[in-house]
């Protein structure tokens, strides 16, 4: 079974590096331990069909199930319903018949009118379900006499069986008087309820005494059977359905309907007060009559259906079950979806079989095997799983990180190797679950020459190790420039050809170390380094600030800054960009470069740019007095355009604060709106429906050109001063922000250039016609009162209005 193939997965490969002899022991002990999981998994393997049959089995023996059996009984027969066939009519004595006379048992002459009125309507058969045993008068008993006599139509006249006296186990037949045997059928009426009362199976007939007796059933239906057999009563047949004529209307009619001739006649009591009442699982409570007349229709309608009773369904299961575990090439899910479809597959066989009248079974314990055996496969596949996650990782099934550190706490080693694949977000978007489990079989397939035992470990989702081969331990430098040359060739993950990058890390203490360094292997842009505890404290530093940044919220160290921007056309302020600063009571100013990446790593923020968004508009407001229409930008990280609850909360605070939206605009990169283009575009448009600004910053260091920005809601663009600082000297950056300005005023967009330090580049950027212009030439960043105090007050403005 390919689960029982994963879970010793990592048995392909000698995974345990040994060089002593407490290291071979360890060898030793997990091999051992691997095959004898590995052999009791085998075995284990038919525990869940064995748990499932000795449970039907006992099903059966034990006769549990009866209630869901007729429950199942009762959907297929509401399912498969149909009308009774007409040939048998029943004249009931009924409520209005008890009226025509206050005593009872009837005069018998009633009876003999009866069958007189039956016979003058043209019926075949006429059969009572009345108890005739008993004298009345001889006047009365001769009538029915002489009725039966003279009748054409066969009359069927009932006998039933009973205990001779009660604590005895002999039973005597109770007979008709013997005046009316002479011309007439005898017929058991005798029914059998089941434990619970029920009355769901009616008998061929019945034996007392050594005499046997048809039932009235089968004489009404002229079908003989086998006498101890009995039949489940065809309950697809509705009642309702079944021609009734009230014994009144009978004996005081005339004229009775032609409809009658060539019928059967089953006269009986439907009056409550006359009792002889049965419960049926489907139909409730229903006189015995009518059950009688049921059982008389499913014998016409050949619905009485064999019974192969409840082994065959159960066996055919188990049976099937078991091809399927001894082929070994089924998974463990395949084995439960096989159990869960075979159950629908047996109903609908019942149906079938039952609908084309061939014999009928009992799927009670075939589905009672197949449920237990698909909750006990699922309990044995967790608990494989669990096992095989213990030592196994489970996308690549290669040994992970616990079977790692089993050999390092068992063993002395000499270096432990850790490889960090740097493009793993990448590897997510052009592979699958199994694809990727190819691809790190195939590292583990190259890598394995250089580990001891050949052993590669996938100890992270984006991380592999090994111990380093002992022949390696003194070139470590030629051990990973052999490792980075394995990786020029691309590596196949399916189909798909990968081109992977890593970095390493290397220690000779433990493995987190080893992936700590690989990580700073990253971080540095170099292939590998071994563990730098200075790394270590770097990394501590950067937690204390995530800690300290929470304290700088709440106690008001973080601050903005404003960096004026110039209207280079109307030589005049158009507004400023905020920017925030940390002013740290023991550090200092801390750069945004350092404070700001950690934050968006550690998912944090939002809450930042929160701050500096309140900031900023409260300052807006108390300057619109001042200068009305100023306008002032806020930098929203990449990470938030993303993110719909911020970008709500962010344009709420717009609206309730003091300030004209238009006179807000929101920055963001270039490279945020093409991580999820689409996502991005909502978010923009919501922004734009605000009638808050947006720009563009950082134009031209990502992919984008400006007709995909076009189809943005974007009101300007920033070119980035990577671009703008060097365009005096350097002609290609010159002409790249001539042409940017060009297309951005013919796209509609207004163009912002960054990063101004000289008059040349100012006059320049004028020149070409760029609209606003920010920069050092212009002005640093400075603090709130400063900037009120000296651009507000227009001091600058028409110092280079002058100029």
């Amino acid at each position: 079974m390919p689960e029982t193939q994963e879970l010793f997965a990592l048995t392909q490969n000698r995974w345990v590096w040994i060089t002593s002899a407490a290291g071979r022991r360890a060898e030793t002990l997990l091999k051992t331990l691997l095959t004898s999981i590995r052999a009791t998994a085998f075995r284990l393997t038919f525990l869940p069909w064995i748990l499932a049959l000795t449970a039907g089995l006992a099903l059966v023996s034990v006769n549990v199930g009866l209630d869901v059996e007729e429950r199942l009984g009762d959907v297929r027969a509401n399912i498969l319903a149909k009308p009774a066939s007409g040939q048998v009519y029943i004249a009931e004595i009924d409520a209005k018949s008890l009226e025509m006379v206050d005593r009872w048992p009837w005069p018998r002459a009633y009876y003999a009118k009866a069958i007189e009125k039956l016979n003058d309507a043209g019926v075949t058969l006429i059969a009572f379900d009345i108890d005739f045993s008993s004298r009345s008068t001889e006047t009365e008993d001769q009538l029915l006499a002489d009725a039966i006599d003279k009748s054409d139509a066969t009359v069927i006249l009932p006998t039933f069986r009973q205990r001779a006296s009660i604590g005895q186990h002999e039973f005597v037949e109770s007979l008709p008087i013997d005046i009316l045997q002479k011309n007439a059928f005898l017929a058991s009426v005798n029914v059998s309820p089941d434990s619970r009362g029920q009355l769901n199976r009616y008998s061929y007939g019945t034996t007392t005494a050594g005499t046997t007796r048809p039932s009235l059933a089968s004489m009404i239906a002229e079908v003989a059977g086998n006498i101890d057999q009995s039949f489940a009563i065809d309950q697809s047949i509705d009642p309702t359905t079944i021609p009734r004529l009230s014994f009144v209307d009978l004996i005081n009619s005339n004229n009775l309907p032609s409809e009658l001739r060539g019928k059967k006649i089953l006269i009986g009591a439907t009056a409550i007060e006359l009792g002889d009442r049965y419960p049926m699982s489907r139909f409730g409570v229903l006189p015995g009559v009518v059950i009688q007349a049921l059982a008389s229709e499913t014998l016409i309608s050949g619905t009485n259906l064999g019974d192969l009773g409840k082994f065959p369904a159960l066996l055919l299961s188990a049976i099937l079950m078991l091809v399927c575990i001894t082929t070994r090439k089924i998974s463990s899910r395949g084995l439960i979806w096989i159990a869960f479809v075979s159950i629908f597959v047996l109903v609908g066989l019942l149906f079938l079989v039952e609908y084309l009248r061939l014999f009928t079974f009992s799927n009670v314990p075939a589905f009672f095997f197949l449920s237990v055996y698909m909750l006990s496969q699922k309990l044995l596949t967790t608990t494989t799983a669990l096992k095989t996650s213990q030592y196994v990782n489970e996308i690549s099934g290669l040994p992970n990180e616990a079977a790692l550190q089993k050999i390092i706490d068992t063993s002395d080693f000499g270096y432990i190797a850790a490889a960090r694949l740097a493009n793993f977000r990448e590897l997510l978007v052009l592979t699958n679950r199994e694809s990727r489990h190819d691809l790190f079989q195939n590292l583990a397939s190259r890598f394995s020459f250089l580990a001891q035992s050949e052993s590669i470990y996938h100890v992270d989702s984006d991380m592999i190790a090994w111990l380093v081969k002992k022949e390696y331990t003194s070139n470590i430098p030629g051990h990973f420039d052999t490792a980075s040359a394995l990786l020029q060739a691309p590596i196949m993950a399916k189909e798909t050809k990968i081109k992977v990058d890593m970095t390493f890390g290397i220690s000779s203490q433990n493995l987190d170390e080893s992936k700590i360094a690989s990580e700073q292997a990253l971080a540095s842009g170099i292939r590998w380094t071994w563990h730098d505890h200075k790394f270590d404290h770097a990394i501590g530093q950067k937690h204390d600030l995530l800690i300290e940044l929470d304290q700088a919220l709440e106690y008001g160290h973080l601050g903005v800054v404003y960096q004026p921007k110039w209207d280079l056309s109307a030589n005049r302020l158009d507004g400023a960009e905020a920017l925030v600063r940390w002013y740290h009571p023991e550090r200092g100013i801390i750069s945004p470069d350092i404070f700001i990446p950690l934050l968006e790593q550690a998912g944090r923020i939002d809450g930042l740019t929160y701050h500096v968004l309140q900031l900023a508009l409260d300052d807006v407001a108390s300057w619109s007095g001042r200068r009305p229409g100023l306008t002032c930008s806020v930098n929203i990280s990449a990470t938030l355009l993303a993110d719909k609850d911020f970008v709500h909360r962010a344009i709420a605070m717009v609206e309730e604060a003091r300030v004209d939206n238009a006179q807000i605009v929101f920055e963001v990169t270039e490279t945020a709106t093409m991580s999820d283009p689409e996502r991005s575009a909502f978010a923009l448009k919501l922004i734009q429906n605000a009638r808050i600004r947006v720009s563009i910053d950082d134009y031209g260091t990502g992919q984008s050109t400006m007709s995909y920005l076009q189809r943005l809601p974007v009101s300007e663009i920033k070119l980035d001063q990577s671009f703008v600082k060097t365009m005096t000297t350097d002609n290609a950056n010159r002409v790249m922000v001539k042409s940017t300005i060009k297309m951005a005023h013919a796209l509609g967009f207004k163009i912002v250039a960054e990063g101004i330090e000289d008059q040349p580049c100012l006059e320049l950027l004028t020149r070409y016609g760029c609209d606003i212009g920010q920069g050092w030439h212009i002005s640093k960043p400075v603090t709130p009162d400063v900037f009120e105090a000296i651009w507000l007050d227009s001091v600058m403005e028409e110092a280079r209005l002058s100029a």
